[in-house]
């Protein structure tokens, strides 16, 4: 029995058993739904893997604690400067209050005396860890001469109106703790390189780290809730005009993207039914058929969607697009099969006649539509990237049912009765358009032929250029807080362009302070031949264990009871108060203890406390395992180009030292040969399949020829469309490409299979080009809903597609059709009758 016999005896015979099965296969859909729903909101996953610059950022968004921060920014006008300057202690003090913030760093922690105490806890071992000459000049210093002789200079300093003896003496009362800090210090100068203030005195920068949890969707947007709360009530009390709150960070983002990813959902998916909806009742007027044609989508999209869940345990932020694409795509089957099943009613066929006359000369047709669209998708694949992973092998399956769906479930809907005869003025206009086409095709050759030719040279020429955006930008979502707040804290600020990340991770403490050594020496070297603008590593805080053990054991020189004696005479001598000295007391007796091997060296991360503001930096460093550690470059002008790219990639590493080189815009830089590629190279491929397939399906060198000059000139119509509209190509919307070849390819198929077989001009030609072009309308509005999504990426690629379809099927209805009629020309069998009967 042939696949048609089957399908027609079990929709026409055996429909209680197909509603089983379909029950079966959508509560089983629903329950994998309910279980296992996950959405994935990193941004990063949608960038290509094997990449070492993305992988360093997976490695830096996940493992180090600066995910956790929020930069809040006050901006007043420029009047009320002053103001600012008064009203950033309390804002800053009312974030300390809020339960959900760690610690604020408000300022430089050199200038607050809880910051010059965290620093004077951590001076003995950031003291042991120094070279051994730096090491036996400061320790000289606690000579009991050198102690008296500097104490009696200082006050001397002091009565003589100087402050910067007294804050000398605040922070290092032995004068050992400044040396101690050099080397930290000299990578510590925040207010430098990421400046709390701008130029104008009219923003001021508060960095805030949380106590969220987790990094999940769903902590970050309770946790911006708070926030929310917080900015309504945060400016009570100043008295200058407009006074506005701004927030970025990693949760801000990540609370926008995952509220964002609900409503790219809703307004795609909504926006698909309607239009695709709206298509098809606008060509045939039938409610049962589309009612059949919503269940058959609908249910395509759960199966696909419970399909990817057990396949890839969560979704990621573009796959929330593939309802809208599904639903554009698929109805493409239903069209072709309604369309032939009307026809053949009007003919006088029953109920199964029709269903076994739709399948018998459609089945093909579909199955070969199927294959390539899901082909196309599936070579989504070979980009590398997780979410376009997702997005490409979720539509291939779900296309795939709808394919096997429509043939089946579908004719569920129809009506056993043959439906009444309706004048159709959509058949009607085509079925002149047809008439006259084929019978004289030369007319809308000339027509369409130049235009398509003149935009493919557009399309080839370098004037004007295709933009490419490979900006942060691109990625944010459309009408975003957090990328106001940072673009506008970027404006206020140029000096904070994003750095260059150096990653390294070493095996021992050991391993770590010497791979720093040697980086720090050489970025300092590049630095001071102008390559790069300045750097700043963990080189002082990666202790190195044989320097300790080594510089404890020359503290065996020192008389520390002579050195506590002189510091006590020096005090009463110059009338110093002792109580302000006692850090100078603990330190002594710390450095006494420190030659004993049984006396432990204090570990300076327990010596800070949670809220201290040095861990701002501490933080850019250290990962949670504290032999993961980056440092910083900034260069000279923001990462853009693949020269500035190059350089860094040759310049930045030391031989024999694993270093993975990250960051944003270093990475977006990156990434641009690989988009390239998948522009050119990946689309060349999609095109020899389409090619491939082609020969074999129609085995006419002639029609294989008029295919592929459809699918070159639609291509090159879309990238002139592109550059006429100022429409960017972006990282991720360049595989645009590979999918209008392998959808628009199908439009040509649908009316060059037909045509091969086509005896009769009304029934076989007009009867597939009025679904071929009611399909190519759906499919553009399927892709076009995308364009609401709030997701760039997602609405990027949206576009692309809906304009590079839109040009695929003006092209298979205005190029294709009459040039298959100019080198194919038929009699038609209409013609044959009435020269017959004439005759």
């Amino acid at each position: 029995m042939r696949i048609s016999d089957t399908i027609a005896y079990l929709v026409t015979r055996r429909r209680g058993a197909m509603w089983m099965a379909i029950g079966a296969l959508t509560a089983a859909s629903l329950v994998v739904l309910v279980t296992r729903m996950r959405l994935d909101t990193e941004v990063l996953n949608l960038l290509p893997k094997g990449f070492e610059s993305v992988e360093g950022l997976k490695v830096y968004n996940r493992d180090f604690a600066q995910v956790r921060e929020l930069t809040f920014a006050l901006r007043c006008a420029p009047e009320d400067a002053d103001k600012l300057e008064e009203f950033a202690p309390l804002f800053a003090q009312r974030l300390r209050e809020q339960p959900w913030c760690t610690r604020v760093l408000a300022g430089a922690p050199i200038e607050t005396p809880d910051g010059i105490r965290d620093l004077q806890s951590i001076a003995l071992p950031l003291l042991l860890n120094l070279e051994p000459q730096a090491f036996d000049q400061t320790i000289a210093i606690l000579e009991p001469t050198r102690i008296r002789d500097r104490l009696h200079r200082l006050h001397q300093e002091i009565e003589a109106g100087s402050p910067r003896p007294e804050m000398e003496l605040s922070l290092d009362p032995l004068g050992v703790i400044g040396p101690a800090l050099k080397p930290f210090a000299e990578n510590a100068s925040i207010q430098e390189e990421q400046p709390l203030a701008s130029s104008d005195r009219t923003m001021r920068v508060f960095l805030v780290v949380t106590n969220q949890p987790t990094i999940g969707a769903f902590d970050c947007q309770r946790l911006m809730e708070k926030v929310k709360a917080f900015r309504q009530t945060a400016t009570a009390g100043w008295e200058g005009g407009k006074l506005e709150v701004l927030v970025t960070g990693r949760s801000a983002y990540v609370a926008e993207i995952s509220l964002s990813m609900r409503h790219d959902i809703v307004i795609t998916l909504l926006g698909s039914i309607l239009l695709v909806g709206g298509v098809f009742y606008a060509g045939f007027r039938r409610w049962l058929p589309l009612l059949g044609m919503g269940f058959s989508l609908l249910l395509c999209c759960l199966i696909a969607l419970a399909a990817g869940l057990l396949i890839f345990g969560e979704l990621n932020m573009v796959t929330v697009g593939f309802c809208a694409i599904l639903i554009g795509l698929g109805v493409d089957f239903a069209i072709l099969v309604f369309g032939r099943y009307q026809q053949t009613r009007d003919d006088g066929l029953n109920y199964e006649e029709a269903v076994r006359d739709a399948v018998s000369n459609l089945g093909r047709a579909i199955f070969f539509g199927a294959l390539t669209t899901a082909v196309g998708f599936l070579a989504l694949l070979l980009a590398r990237s997780g979410g376009f992973t997702q997005l490409g092998v979720l539509i291939a399956i779900g296309i795939s049912f709808a394919g096997v769906l429509m043939l089946t479930v579908f004719f569920l809907f129809l009506p056993r009765r043959a439906p009444l005869f309706r004048h159709d003025w959509i058949f009607s206009t085509v079925k002149s358009y047809v008439s006259w086409t084929v019978r004289n095709p030369t007319p809308m050759l000339w027509i369409a032929t130049p235009l398509l030719l003149a935009l493919t040279a557009l399309a080839l020429s370098p004037r004007p250029r295709l933009l490419f955006d490979v900006s942060t930008h691109s990625m944010e979502p459309k009408s975003s807080d957090a990328g106001y707040a940072l673009q506008t804290i970027m404006a206020k600020m140029p000096t904070r362009w994003e750095p260059v990340i150096g990653i390294v991770r070493a095996q021992n403490p050991q391993e770590l302070h010497d791979a720093w050594q040697k980086i720090a020496a050489h970025w300092s070297e590049l630095q001071a031949a102008g390559k790069i603008k300045s750097f700043s590593t963990p080189a002082a805080l990666a202790l190195s264990p044989a320097r300790l053990t080594s510089n404890r054991l020359r503290l065996q020189a020192i008389d520390f009871n002579a050195a506590r004696q002189a510091l006590q005479t020096s005090l009463v001598s110059e009338g110093f108060s002792p109580a302000t000295f006692a850090p100078a007391f603990t330190l002594l007796d710390q450095l006494q203890r420190a030659p004993d091997p049984a006396a432990p060296i204090p570990d300076w991360r327990t010596q800070l406390a949670p809220s201290s503001s040095w861990w701002f930096l501490v933080d850019r460093y250290f990962a949670h395992d504290p032999l993961l550690t980056t440092g910083f470059v900034t260069t000279n002008a923001p990462v853009e180009t693949q020269d500035q790219k190059q350089m860094l990639r040759n310049e930045l590493p030391v031989a024999e030292i694993p270093m993975s080189l990250s960051g944003w815009s270093f990475t977006l830089t990156d990434l641009v040969p690989w988009s390239r590629h998948q522009l050119i190279f990946i689309s060349t491929l999609m095109a020899i399949f389409d090619a491939s397939l082609l020969a074999f399906l129609y085995r006419d060198w002639r029609l294989w020829l008029i295919q592929l000059a459809t699918l070159a000139l639609a291509i090159g119509a879309m990238i002139a469309s592109m550059k006429l509209l100022h429409i960017p190509l972006n990282l991720l919307n360049v595989l645009a490409f590979r999918l209008v070849l392998a959808i628009g390819v199908d439009y040509g198929i649908y009316v060059l299979l037909v045509w091969q077989r086509a005896t009769k001009l009304e029934h076989d030609v007009a009867g597939v080009v009025k679904p071929v072009l009611l399909a190519g309308l759906t499919a553009i509005c399927g892709f076009g809903s995308l364009g609401f999504a709030n997701n760039p990426t997602l609405s990027g690629l949206g576009v692309a597609c809906a304009i590079g379809l839109s040009w695929s099927l003006a092209a298979t209805l205005f190029f294709t059709l009459p040039a298959a009629a100019a080198v194919e020309p038929k009699i038609w069998r209409e013609e044959e009758v009435s020269s017959r009967r004439s005759s």
